[in-house]
């Protein structure tokens, strides 16, 4: 699978500024607290908040007081977008098999292998457009 671990980390830093700010605890969240409190090294932080920005999913203010908050209410992102954010259209399954192997049977093994991987992460897909974040925070 090719998936990275930083999709599962961008939930739960979206879980966690939205959950501090709703609860009114603070109106921005810095990314030294963010870091520290979910134990997400820095420069990992850095790049899931770029892309979570990048996909106006969140927002940044500058100075003192300043840190991350949310660009979108909850009930607008879903899971499936988070994905998108993070991991750029980059399929869940490489279908790139490299056999030396050719004919008709290994060829129609290698259609049916890829048909049935896509086919997957498409139901996969339509499962996490179902999810957003405000189902996840309601269930917390």
């Amino acid at each position: 699978m090719a998936y990275s671990l930083s999709f599962s980390k961008s939930i739960l830093v979206l879980i966690f500024i939205s959950d501090k700010t709703r609860r009114g605890e603070t109106e921005f969240i810095s990314t030294k607290i963010m870091s520290d409190l979910l134990s997400i090294p820095k420069p990992t932080l850095s790049v899931i908040l770029s892309n979570l920005m990048r996909a106006g999913i969140l927002y940044t203010k500058e100075g003192a007081g300043g840190g991350f908050r949310m660009a979108k209410s909850e009930d607008q992102i879903t899971l499936l977008d988070i994905l998108l954010a993070i991991e750029n259209e980059k399929p869940l399954f490489q279908t790139e098999f490299g056999m030396k192997a050719s004919g008709d049977r290994p060829d129609r093994a290698r259609v049916l292998v890829s048909q049935t991987l896509k086919n997957a992460e498409s139901l996969m897909k339509d499962e996490l457009k179902k999810t957003t974040l405000k189902t996840l925070l309601g269930s917390m």
